[in-house]
């Protein structure tokens, strides 16, 4: 409805200038007429002047019911009175300036005045030039009558479209509120299960793990086990609660992704792991916070994978960050990769109740709008690669991903 009535005032603009200037046309063709009476100038002038005020008011707002009004009572006044201000061989004409100049009124009140004034206003045009033109000699019945009919015919197909349109508009406005809602509502649904599953991951990356660890705990481990459940506990208590009332010793978003993983790997170095880091110099591009949360868990997850099924106590972690121009909403490309040359497994033998590689890892970084690739080889170690944005094309990795992966599990040395 808002562009329906915003095109409609334009075009009310674009007619009125028309009109403004056929009455300037139309006193120039017959400038000897008026130069006989220079009174007679008084009616075009005074239209002129009408005009212009209205385009400029419509030019800065919409038309109120008000101006309405006041508009068609103006061309009212100028067809009763304005008769004689007209070259008597044109005076009963459709092509004279004072027809001309009421059709083109005819658009203002006939769009936005209410609906049962803007009938009356419309109708009172071609009968207030019908009334005015009796008033003086008539020179063509005929005429004058076609006349009259032409305004009463264009405002009826004005009030016609008004009804078809706005109606139309209307529907349309209503549709829109409907998909908005239905997209609210699906929107409050997939925040919640994706809510829902980021504190399933959670459990999973902590309690179960920490549990685990403490199930297998010998007496000399106890303060270690200790230290990975105050750890938990300030992982989860940061997650859960508001962001006001993160207690003093969270783990908090960092603010950058080099940052978050620096974190990752000192937290999983304390727990014994020998981690190799490569992450450049600088803090790079910036990242949205929602996709360094997701990346820097899934990261933290695969470490953890290789601390406990890979056999091996070390892993390689490098960060990459590409910068890309002209594009606001994505600024850079990242990815992360996590290697190590442990004992490696067959993903297609991965039972997928485990919810570690599948949860934790693939949909979480699916959920920022990434996407993780997992290579690996019984004996050969694994490769976790964490993208972002994903592939173009779904499930399709990057290039970029897989050329890393297999150079890391070629190579006999780390890179990094």
């Amino acid at each position: 409805m808002t562009t329906l009535r915003s095109m409609i005032a334009y075009l009310a603009v674009v007619v009125r200038l028309a009109g403004t200037a056929y009455i300037l046309v139309q006193v120039a063709i017959w400038h000897s007429f008026y130069a006989a009476a220079a009174w007679r100038l008084a009616a075009p002038a005074l239209a002129v002047a009408w005009a212009v005020t209205v385009m400029a008011y419509v030019r800065r707002r919409w038309p109120s019911p008000c101006l309405a009004c006041m508009d068609s009572a103006v061309y009212v006044a100028l067809a009763l009175g304005a008769q004689e201000c007209v070259p008597p061989d044109i005076r009963d004409n459709t092509f004279s300036w004072l027809v001309i100049a009421m059709s083109g009124q005819l658009v203002i009140s006939a769009w936005y005045a209410p609906g049962a004034l803007s009938v009356l206003l419309v109708l009172s045009s071609p009968a207030a030039y019908w009334a005015g033109a009796m008033l003086q000699p008539v020179t063509s019945l005929r005429t004058l009558t076609g006349s009259a009919i032409f305004l009463a015919i264009l405002g009826l197909v004005h009030l016609y479209g008004r009804q078809q349109l706005y109606g139309r508009a209307a529907a349309a406005d209503a549709d829109l509120d409907r998909a908005d809602q239905a997209a609210s509502e699906q929107y409050a649904i997939l925040s919640t299960n994706i809510e829902r599953r980021e504190y399933e991951r959670l459990a999973h990356d902590t309690v179960l793990n920490t549990l685990t660890a403490l199930a297998w705990a010998g007496p000399d481990d106890v303060a270690e086990v200790v230290n990975r459940c105050r750890q938990d506990v300030a992982l989860i208590e940061s997650a859960l609660g508001e962001p006001g009332d993160l207690i003093p010793g969270a783990l908090r978003p960092p603010g950058d992704l080099r940052s978050a993983i620096r974190g990752v790997v000192a937290e999983m170095r304390a727990q014994g792991l020998t981690v190799h880091l490569d992450v450049g110099a600088g803090t790079g591009p910036a990242v949205p916070a929602r996709v360094i949360v997701a990346i820097s868990n899934a990261a933290r997850e695969a470490l953890s994978n290789v601390a406990a099924h890979a056999g091996t106590g070390e892993a390689w972690v490098g960060v990459r960050l590409t910068a890309l121009e002209g594009d606001a909403e994505i600024p850079c490309r990242l990815e992360v990769i996590v290697r190590d040359r442990g004992a490696g497994f067959d993903p297609a033998r991965v039972d997928r109740a485990r919810l570690g590689l599948r949860r934790s890892i693939a949909e979480r970084t699916a959920d920022c709008g990434g996407q993780a690739s997992i290579r690996s080889e019984p004996g050969q170690g694994t490769v976790v690669a964490l993208s972002w944005p994903a592939s173009e094309r779904a499930g399709e990795t990057h290039p970029a991903d897989l050329a890393v992966a297999d150079r890391a599990l070629a190579q006999g040395s780390p890179r990094w």
